[in-house]
């Protein structure tokens, strides 16, 4: 389980940095252009929109295992600590079936928009390859609410009260 947690923080973590790090040149390279060069370079607003998009859908799952969501906590923090867990896990339940719909919704969209053969404005880069970001992000985040999940009754219950946020 741990070696499976390493490279799933590992993937994650290396694809949101490449990401936001070429999305910032992109930014920059366009910035540049239109400003000190006088003409802007096409695709460049673009690709970095497009992957901006797949970095939203890659950090839900992070957000989960670093309890960074925000969340409305003054009714879980006034109950005992099962009680807390137990609510804990109904939210992650509840959640991890959201999650796979959106999953399954997002992959009939990527087949209906791979039927459509649509490409994207500037770039002509087929659209599916944009959409995909719905799955894979709310695949990954699955994974990560089924590891918080498992984390949740592993951990001591004087974390619980110092921890705060229901996600």
């Amino acid at each position: 389980m741990r070696y499976l947690k390493s490279i799933l923080n590992h993937f994650e973590k290396v694809l949101i940095t490449l990401s936001m790090i070429i999305m910032v040149v992109l930014i920059f390279i366009q910035v540049f252009t239109r400003y000190v060069m006088g003409d802007a370079m096409t695709g460049m607003e673009e690709a970095a929109r497009y992957l901006f998009i797949w970095l939203i859908f890659l950090s839900i799952g992070i957000g989960f295992s670093d309890k960074a969501h925000i969340s409305i906590d003054i009714i879980i923090d006034r109950l005992p600590i099962a009680a807390q867990k137990a609510l804990r896990q109904f939210v992650y339940i509840v959640l991890f079936g959201i999650f796979i719909y959106f999953t399954y919704q997002g992959y009939l969209l990527v087949e209906n928009m791979m039927g459509f053969g649509q490409n994207s404005a500037t770039l002509q880069i087929p659209m599916w390859l944009v959409y995909l970001s719905l799955p894979v992000g709310f695949l990954f985040a699955s994974l990560r609410l089924i590891q918080t999940s498992i984390n949740l009754w592993k951990e001591d219950d004087n974390q619980i009260e110092k921890e705060g946020p229901i996600l």
